[in-house]
């Protein structure tokens, strides 16, 4: 395999492979730890090793709809995984789970257990629901719990608002546990109804990523890891400006632009990503989705 050189070593049996399966070997999500991400986990681990007391620190992970928030929790969720204590329990450091689309306490809890893989019914009354989930995430030695898309805590009145933010602040004291919350910028905007509860959350950005050097090494990575089998050279000038305006600075629309070039460029037999290659994909920055809808 040394004329694939150019590519890691985990991509050089991708190579080999009929052209539909190549394709779908490149649209599968791989981790890359650029510097921020790896930042991200770290601070996640020391959270997670934070002895228990009174007061628990929580961490708010912050940035842009597609910037890589998800794929830096799924990551430390598999350094992390569901393993089995030695009398056979179930242990689950971190739990995962969703905010419902509004400050619902009922759905909140139901949310949990789902996370859980809890069976239950949705129509328990609030407080059994709250009693199996803290039950249970006492049973599993949960360390850390997860709360993705926490921006919808906006989707509820005032009173909705801060009730809702003091199920989370007396779940954290009750349990000694330690809440990350993930979400867009509207995140801030939520827990800072509840000023006593904002404070605990320590803000951790992940900006949109800025033209530069950071940016050329990120591209590289991905060039690594994409099975074509001559080098595409994303980090030349025009190529690199062409696919950082295209994804507008986000980790997300940048991997996904990719994907179609290297479908697109397995198709044509050209096998490397041009600006010709990168301009004959059907694309649409998230940003203008709605400039878009206008025209159907």
């Amino acid at each position: 395999m040394s004329q694939f050189e150019h590519l890691e070593p985990i991509v050089w049996n991708a190579m080999t492979l009929p052209m539909e399966e190549r394709i779908a070997f490149a649209h599968q999500d791989r981790w890359i730890g650029y510097t921020r991400a790896q930042e991200a986990i770290n601070t996640l681990s020391d959270l997670l090793s934070h002895p228990r007391t009174v007061r628990m620190p929580n961490l708010l992970l912050v940035g842009e709809s597609g910037n890589g928030k998800t794929t830096i929790i799924d990551r430390f969720r598999e350094l992390h995984p569901v393993a089995a204590a030695g009398g056979g329990e179930p242990l689950m450091p971190v739990v995962v789970m969703g905010m419902p689309s509004e400050p619902n306490e009922s759905r909140f809890w139901t949310e949990l257990l789902l996370a859980l893989r809890i069976a239950h019914r949705d129509s328990d009354p609030v407080q059994r629901k709250k009693n199996q989930a803290h039950s249970i995430l006492t049973y599993v030695r949960c360390k850390m719990l997860v709360i993705d898309e926490i921006h919808n805590v906006l989707y509820g009145h005032a009173r909705q608002q801060r009730q809702f933010l003091g199920v989370l602040k007396n779940l954290s004291n009750d349990l000694k546990l330690p809440i990350v919350s993930v979400g867009t910028r509207d995140a801030i905007r939520a827990l800072h109804t509840d000023p006593q509860l904002s404070s605990r959350f320590e803000p951790f950005g992940l900006p949109r990523w800025q033209l530069n050097a950071e940016f050329l090494r990120l591209l590289a990575s991905f060039e690594r890891l994409l099975p074509l089998a001559n080098p595409s050279n994303l980090i030349d000038r025009d190529i690199a400006i062409k696919l950082h305006g295209m994804s507008g600075g986000t980790i997300g629309g940048l991997s996904r632009i990719l994907k179609r070039a290297t479908a697109q460029s397995i198709r044509d037999r050209s096998e490397r990503i041009t600006l010709k290659t990168i301009n004959q994909i059907d694309w649409v920055k998230l940003s203008d989705y709605g400039k878009q809808a206008q025209l159907l």
